[in-house]
This record gives structure tokens, sequence and C-alpha cells, in this order.
């Protein structure tokens, strides 16, 4: 019989590539569905990190959904190329899932620009005429929160974290504009 850890684990996996759910959603969710049958209290520390969850994630993507797993990932870095590229005075970073090679159905990609103020970034989608919702998030790096927009682009969903120019240390959490480039172009090399 497994333990409570590993079938956390399981569950939270599917939860994120079947059903869209976010890390936090999906552990709390499988927490839910586990601790009735289970005699035990839930100490946080019984629950997987989210180095493991992604870790699993990937896994089970590349287990059961290998050629998706590649086109759609191939397919959202073209979307953030193009966005970064509009970006590009903001210094934009990509974050999140497709940074690491991670794409599900629901991923949603994540950019960080950085700007004096959100103003800027908001003025800039006017301009190209997107329409964009301005959201109060938690910082992709810190327990803060932070201004973001959420926006379609290429008819993806998408969310740009407006950081501070004293953000900028953590370019390191990304791909930026010329990273992101390479590893296209390294891609479309090893496909001919």
């Amino acid at each position: 019989m497994t333990n409570f850890k590993e079938d956390i684990l399981q569950i939270t996996t599917r939860l994120i590539v079947e059903e869209g759910f976010n890390y936090s959603e999906a552990k709390h969710k499988a927490g839910t569905m586990l601790k009735p049958n289970r005699r035990q209290k839930t100490k946080f520390n019984n629950f997987p990190t989210n180095l493991e969850i992604e870790k699993s994630v990937k896994e089970y993507l590349q287990m059961f959904y290998w050629e998706d797993l590649n086109k759609r990932v191939n397919i959202l870095r073209h979307i953030a190329i193009n966005l970064m590229k509009e970006l590009k005075a903001f210094g934009p970073i990509l974050i999140g899932e497709l940074s690491r090679d991670i794409a599900t159905e629901y991923t949603i990609l994540r950019i960080c620009v950085f700007s004096d103020s959100s103003k800027e970034i908001l003025m800039h989608f006017l301009e190209i005429d997107v329409n964009t919702e301005v959201l109060q998030l938690k910082h992709p790096f810190y327990k803060s929160k932070v201004e973001a927009l959420g926006c379609q682009w290429e008819s993806h969903e998408v969310v740009v974290y407006c950081l501070n120019h004293g953000d900028k240390n953590l370019c390191s959490k990304g791909l930026s504009i010329n990273t992101l480039q390479q590893i296209i172009e390294n891609e479309l090399r090893g496909n001919n």
C-alpha cells in the first residue's frame, strides 16, 4: 500500500493535467479527497512539494501525452516569443510551466515585464488594440501582491506580471527572449 504523500501526489498530478487545477488547488482537493479515507491528521509536511509535483506532472505528460506535449510546448513557445518580442522594451521573462518544458491544454502563458508603472504596459496593450484585464495576483516569486494584466494573445490566455526594475535579479528564474529564441532555433534544427 502506498503512503499518503504518494497518493496525494498521484491525485494532484491527475487534477493538474486532466482538469486544469493549479498546484495549490490540486493539493487541497487531493487532500480533501483522501482525508475522509484516512484516520490521520494531515500535516503540511505530508503533502508533496511543488518541485515534486512538477516532476510528477512532467513524467505523467511524457508517459501519456508525449506527442501532444511536444506539439503543445512548441506552439506555446512560438506564441510566447511573439508576445515577448512585442513587449521587448520591458525586458520580458517567460516563467511558469512552459519555461520548464511543461504544457497541458490548460497552461496559461506567464510572462514578467519590468517597468516603473504597470500603466506603461497597459497603455502599450491599448495601443496595439489588445483587451486586457487588470489583476492583483500573488507575486510570482514572493508572498506579496503585484499588478498583472490578463489577456488573450494569438488566442491563448496570458498573464503578464508587471514587476518593478528592482525585481530584475529574478531573471534567472525564467527564460529571456534571447534564451527562448535559442531554444526555438535549436528545436527547429533538431527537426530538420
